[in-house]
């Protein structure tokens, strides 16, 4: 009943608020038929797979499997399509029947390490070719994959084939200028983002110093940082790190002696925690010797009235149990209070960052417990 309700509700909203329904969908895509060329089947099925996962990686596209595609084209009623020779018009009708947003078709070329894509998009709404790209690809795989990546962000989202600059600039309130076009004044709050992946020209400038102009090389979804020595105008150094990862600070000097305040309050924790079972182990010791010598009050009481006989076995029995009882929560709460007075000088000690004394474990022939390390 719940679930009939549920699902009656989502169809309410979806007809009342039509924006809602569609407000997560993504742009259905999907690869048909890369022909290759100069190439030998293994090789074309791998370039094709790395395609393929590339573009499953896009945001805002699910990608169409290879399976369903050529399941759906084999049926008797779709054979006229096999015939497309590459025309947007019989692309079009391809795309409606694998019920796609978009379609990506061409050819794939090697000669050696050396590839070439030439790839089309085609909008299957519109019918109409929407962008075409030739890249030609050069390496080994793992370079291929960045390469594939580049050419497909330049067919399917070439709003997103971009990259950023960083600008470090030790002088305060300098403008700088990237393509003739003003940015900010150092420093800048943000990467400079949006950049096409190439060279763009960086001008620095500030009354009083002499100006800075270069060219700096941009790259795709990656991140170009630019040191510059405004005094000198000068170009200290560039670097690339991937777009999103936190620069990693420059490590400082290592003092010769480090502090172990960290450990202190774990120290802390420890010796609190060892008072508690002191106390408790205490308590329990203390009840149990209570209980004890009630059996014992009871057994001495039946000896005075002459009233002793077999039953009284069992009240020597439980006043010996828990006699035993409270020796060995007398024999915890011990220890667990000598162990809580090593902790609470070691924590007391620990507050002076220089003398080095740790609590650590140890282990050795004779057993394991912790030891007081000491620098002196």
């Amino acid at each position: 009943m719940i679930k009939r309700l549920c699902i009656v509700m989502l169809l309410l909203l979806s007809v009342t608020f039509p924006s809602l329904a569609g407000s997560g969908a993504r742009v259905k895509i999907a690869i048909w038929r890369l022909k290759p060329l100069g190439l030998d089947a293994t090789t074309a099925e791998k370039l094709e797979i790395l395609l393929r996962a590339e573009t499953s990686r896009l945001k805002g596209y699910v990608l169409q499997s290879r399976e369903r595609t050529q399941s759906i084209l084999a049926r008797p009623q779709n054979k006229k399509l096999s015939k497309c020779g590459g025309e947007t018009a019989c692309l079009c009708g391809i795309g409606k029947i694998l019920k796609v947003n978009k379609l990506v078709t061409g050819v794939i070329g090697g000669l050696g390490d050396d590839y070439t894509f030439d790839l089309k998009l085609v909008d299957i709404k519109s019918c109409r070719e929407e962008r075409r790209i030739n890249e030609a690809l050069s390496g080994r795989e793992d370079l291929l994959i960045g390469a594939i990546r580049r050419a497909l962000y330049k067919l399917i989202v070439p709003r997103l084939f971009v990259g950023s600059m960083t600008v470090e600039v030790p002088v305060k309130d300098a403008e700088v200028l990237v393509d003739d076009k003003p940015v900010g004044r150092t420093p800048l709050p943000q990467p400079i983002s949006g950049l096409r992946p190439g060279s763009h020209k960086l001008q620095i400038s500030k009354e009083g110093f002499s100006s800075f102009e270069d060219t700096v090389p941009v790259r795709f979804q990656q991140t170009t940082t630019v040191k510059v020595d405004l005094v000198s105008s000068a170009l200290l150094g560039i670097s690339y790190e991937k777009e999103g990862e936190e620069k990693k600070p420059e490590p400082g000097p290592q003092p010769l002696v480090q502090p172990i305040r960290e450990k202190s309050q774990i120290t802390k924790i420890l010796a609190w925690s060892s008072l508690g079972l002191t106390v408790a182990a205490a308590i329990g010791a203390s009840l149990a010797g209570w209980r004890s010598n009630v059996a014992e009050n009871e057994f001495q009481q039946a000896v005075i009235d002459q009233k002793l006989d077999v039953s009284y076995q069992s009240v020597i029995d439980r006043g010996e149990k828990w006699a035993m009882w409270s020796n060995i929560g007398w024999g915890v709460a011990g220890g667990a209070a000598a162990l809580t007075v090593v902790l609470f000088l070691v924590d007391f000690v620990d507050e002076e960052p220089n003398n080095g004394i740790q609590v650590v474990p140890s282990i050795s022939e004779q057993g394991a417990g912790l030891v007081l390390e000491c620098p002196f």
